[in-house]
C-alpha cells in the first residue's frame, strides 16, 4: 500500500490541490504492484483536508479515467492510467502532444495581434465583448509536415504589459501566460467540434477547402477558478488521433 506524502493542502482550493496531486502520483508512479489507493481517512489525514474533499477530488478523478472506485471502500488505479503514465500532458500544452504522438514538434510560423473580443469569446473569457485580447495564431510541424494551427485568446486586462516580442510566443504559451498575468493555471475545459476546413485552414495545413478537419476549442482556468485564455485549435487527421475513455457506472 503506498502512503501519500503530500504538503499540507491550502482550505480555498483543497479540492483541484488534491486532484493535482493524486493525478500526478497516478501518471508518474512506477510501481506497477501498486494497484489501489489508501482509505480516503488517511488521505485526508495526511493532507490536512475533510473526507468530503477528498472523496469530491476522486469523483473528478473517476470521470477522467484514472481511478475506479469499486464495492466498498477500495479506491483502484485503472488499467487506462496505467497507459498513460508519463505521456499524458495535463497542461495542454500542444507541441509536447504531438512530439507524444510520435514526431519532432515545431512551430514555423507565429503571429500575433491585440483585437477587439466578439461575443464568443467575450462570454468564454467572462469579459466584455470589444474588450482588448491578445490574438497569437501558430502552426505546429509534425517532422515537416503542418500538423495543427492553434489560436490563442489572452484578455489584456491580465496581461501586465503589452510589450510582446515574437520571441516570448515562440515558448510554451502555457508558461508565457504563467509569467506575463502572474497566474497558475491549474485544469481546462475542451470541447471536441467537428469541422469543415476553410480558406484560411486550407492555406495554414495544406488541406482541400470543404474537407472535414478536427477542431478543439479549450478554455484554460487559473487555480482561483477564471479563465484566462481560450484556444482554438485544428487538427491534420491523418497525423493525430485522440483517445477517450468512458468509465461504467458501479453496478451490484
Amino acid at each position: 500500500m503506498i502512503k501519500m506524502k503530500g504538503s499540507r493542502i491550502r482550505k480555498q482550493t483543497a479540492v483541484q490541490q488534491v486532484v493535482d496531486y493524486i493525478r500526478s502520483y497516478i501518471l508518474t508512479n512506477k510501481d506497477y504492484k501498486v494497484m489501489e489507493l489508501p482509505p480516503e481517512a488517511q488521505i485526508a489525514d495526511e493532507m490536512g483536508v475533510s473526507r468530503l474533499t477528498i472523496r469530491e477530488a476522486l469523483t473528478v478523478l473517476e470521470s477522467e479515467g484514472l481511478i475506479k472506485k469499486s464495492q466498498g471502500s477500495t479506491t483502484v488505479i485503472t488499467s487506462f492510467a496505467r497507459k498513460l503514465s508519463g505521456g499524458l500532458d495535463y497542461a495542454g500544452e500542444l507541441g509536447k502532444f504531438i512530439n507524444d504522438c510520435g514526431y519532432e514538434s515545431r512551430v514555423d510560423n507565429i503571429s500575433y495581434n491585440w483585437e477587439k473580443s466578439n461575443e464568443e469569446a467575450a462570454k468564454i473569457l467572462h469579459i466584455e465583448p470589444k474588450d482588448e485580447i491578445l490574438v497569437v495564431r501558430k502552426r505546429f510541424l509534425a517532422n515537416t509536415n503542418p500538423a495543427a494551427y492553434c489560436i490563442n485568446r489572452i484578455p489584456q486586462v491580465f496581461l501586465k504589459d503589452k510589450n510582446i516580442s515574437e520571441n516570448d510566443l515562440g515558448k510554451s504559451m502555457f508558461e508565457f501566460v504563467e509569467e506575463r498575468c502572474n497566474c497558475e493555471i491549474s485544469h481546462d475545459f475542451m470541447e471536441i467540434i467537428p469541422s469543415l476546413v476553410t480558406s484560411e485552414i486550407a492555406d495554414i495545413l495544406e488541406l482541400d477547402k470543404g474537407s472535414p478537419i478536427l477542431r478543439v476549442d479549450v478554455t484554460k482556468y487559473t487555480i482561483e477558478g477564471y479563465p484566462i485564455m481560450y484556444n482554438t485549435e485544428y487538427y491534420v487527421d491523418e497525423l493525430i488521433r485522440f483517445t477517450a475513455c468512458r468509465t461504467m457506472p458501479y453496478v451490484k
